[in-house]
């Protein structure tokens, strides 16, 4: 009994592991911020995050401080927080239809960020779709 037990926890701890999404590249964010920041200042107001799919709501509950600036920490919770609302099946990636609800605008952006061509973004891809978005 306590075998069956044991076997159906790490399946259950396996099951969330694998649907958790994957952490934020630290250089990725670092790439997203400098090229949403037009002036420069190593912050993003509303305007610049919204440039990179953040919403208003989330952007206020992520500025906690309320400085009205995302700095790049603030930026990669943010996008974090965009990618899992978007990700209602919670598998830790986005499909097309998912992506387009999260501010991916171009099948060819979509299709271009997702390198192993499995049809889905992961977040690190979604990132680079976002990226690509600002060019």
């Amino acid at each position: 009994m306590k075998s069956k037990i044991l076997v159906a926890s790490l399946l259950a701890v396996t099951t969330i592991a694998w649907a958790a999404p994957a952490s934020l590249d630290d250089a990725k964010v670092a790439a997203a911020m400098k090229a949403a920041d037009p002036d420069k200042d190593g912050t993003l107001d509303a305007k610049e995050a919204a440039r990179l799919g953040v919403t208003q709501a989330t952007f206020d509950k992520i500025n906690v401080d309320k400085d009205g600036h995302l700095d790049k920490a603030e930026l990669a919770a943010a996008i974090t927080a965009e990618f899992k609302a978007a990700d209602p099946d919670k598998d830790g990636t986005l499909t097309w239809a998912e992506a387009q609800k999260a501010g991916i605008k171009a099948k060819a952006t979509f299709d271009a960020a997702d390198p192993d061509k499995d049809g889905t973004l992961d977040i690190n891809e979604y990132l680079s779709a976002l990226i690509a978005q600002l060019k």
